[in-house]
């Protein structure tokens, strides 16, 4: 297992006083990160395969103590064009509840080529 200590190793060279160094240092991280999150998908991929081969739902590994349960669950969603046609206005008021919350983005280069492909051009 990744001790704390060789995750450390990436922060070497930072300079918290300059946003160039925590960009930079934040890019390095991100990359790093988006490689182990497709590792770690890919294992997922295989166990939940090697699982569904076996057609078993549960397993646990004695040696390592780790559990895997497949479970199939629902989710409903409301329609809410029916919704609004069924209620008035204030009843609509009743039932809709509402959150706000800050979203931070950063956006590096990478991020910002693959979005390009899911973006068209702007028209002129």
């Amino acid at each position: 297992m990744k001790t704390d200590e060789e995750v450390q190793v990436l922060l070497e060279g930072l300079d918290e006083s300059n946003i160039s160094s925590l960009l930079q240092k934040y890019n390095e991280v991100h990359n790093v990160k988006t490689q182990i999150e497709k590792l770690e998908l890919m294992l997922k991929d295989k166990i939940k395969v090697y699982l569904k081969e076996r057609e078993w739902e549960r397993y646990t590994d004695d040696r390592s103590k780790i559990s895997v349960s497949i479970t199939t669950g629902k989710k409903q969603t409301v329609d809410k064009t029916q919704l609004k046609i069924m209620l008035t206005d204030a009843q609509m008021a009743q039932v809709i509840r509402t959150t706000t919350f800050e979203k931070m983005m950063i956006m590096t280069p990478e991020a910002r080529e693959r979005l390009k492909k899911y973006a068209g051009k702007p028209k002129k």
